[in-house]
């Protein structure tokens, strides 16, 4: 039988134990992350945690509805056990019935089955670390081999990179401009997410500088859940042109390879990046974004 749980009535300890032993494990899924991405998260579980479903939920204009939060790619069922498509149906019929807008992104190991949703396949981009740098170099395309030394010949290093406050006004000068949908707590949550996995021992930033000092370019990588995740990054004008970013990403394979992890690019359908990441070597995985609208006319006009 699967239960739904409030957020207070969730054991975290065993929802913890339940994501580390998952096969399709992702950090994403953690309770910590979940807190600060989705304080009042709620829950499916079935056979005391064997297997578990986050619901990410909020609560708009008198609807609850669940949401994907940011820095959250991929969220669904994980178990110790194999997740058939059948365990999906039953999950996924098993969302309440007050939920009557969803809109949320299930992970890689889950096949959807459910003719009431709605799917969309969204791609991510992954490298096995169990190999050596030489081994992962190997496979890089001749433009991103070129690209690493024209930052090299610029003179530009990595090292560690900015505390969490002034990593996130980076991150807010130098992101696409194009990303114009952005909530007012897009940046809030993402220093706080880093400050959290810094404090806990899992987060990372990794600076990009000219000589001379000047940080030209950033990323903020999270170990966890067996992944090294590269999730969040941005360049200035000058990091751009001589190429920092190829830097930053090949420091961080060079440091984790040989380590067993899976070096999760948090991959993107944006043709750029994923060029960008492919460029390394990287495999294209997939994962399903799933939704269903029952909010009551004229809200279900302006949620298509």
């Amino acid at each position: 039988m699967i239960r739904y749980l409030k957020h207070t009535e969730i054991n975290k300890e065993l929802w913890d134990s339940c994501i580390e032993r998952s096969a399709n494990r992702m950090p994403y899924a953690l309770s910590w992350w979940l807190d600060t991405v989705c304080g009042g998260w709620e829950a499916l579980i079935e056979d005391d945690y064997r297997f578990v479903m986050p619901l990410t939920c909020n609560r708009k204009l008198g609807f609850d509805y669940l949401y994907q939060p940011y820095f959250t790619q991929q969220l669904g069922v994980f178990s110790p056990d194999i997740i058939g498509s059948e365990v999906i149906h039953r999950f996924l019929a098993a969302i309440p019935a007050t939920y009557r807008y969803i809109d949320i992104q299930l992970n890689s190991g889950n096949q959807p089955t459910d003719a009431s949703f709605s799917y969309r396949p969204r791609k991510n981009h992954t490298l096995d670390l169990s190999k050596s740098h030489i081994q992962l170099s190997a496979s890089y395309h001749r433009n991103c081999r070129r690209n690493i030394q024209k930052a090299i010949h610029a003179g530009l290093r990595v090292e560690t990179g900015p505390g969490p406050s002034v990593f996130t006004r980076f991150i807010h000068r130098n992101l696409d401009r194009k990303l114009t949908s952005l909530r007012k707590n897009f940046y809030p949550v993402l220093q706080q997410l880093v400050q959290i996995s810094i404090q806990n021992g899992t987060g990372k930033i990794q600076g990009v500088y000219k000589p001379g000092g000047k940080l030209v370019a950033a990323g903020w990588f999270v170990e966890a859940a067996g992944r090294y995740t590269f999730l969040v990054c941005a360049s200035t004008p000058e990091g751009k042109k001589n190429q920092a970013m190829f830097l930053l990403v090949d420091d961080a394979l060079r440091e984790k390879a040989g380590s067993g992890l899976v070096y999760d690019f948090a991959g993107s359908n944006l043709p750029g990046i994923s060029y960008f990441n492919q460029g390394f070597g990287a495999n294209e995985s997939f994962y399903t974004a799933v939704n269903r609208n029952l909010l009551p006319w004229p809200l279900r006009m302006f949620k298509r």
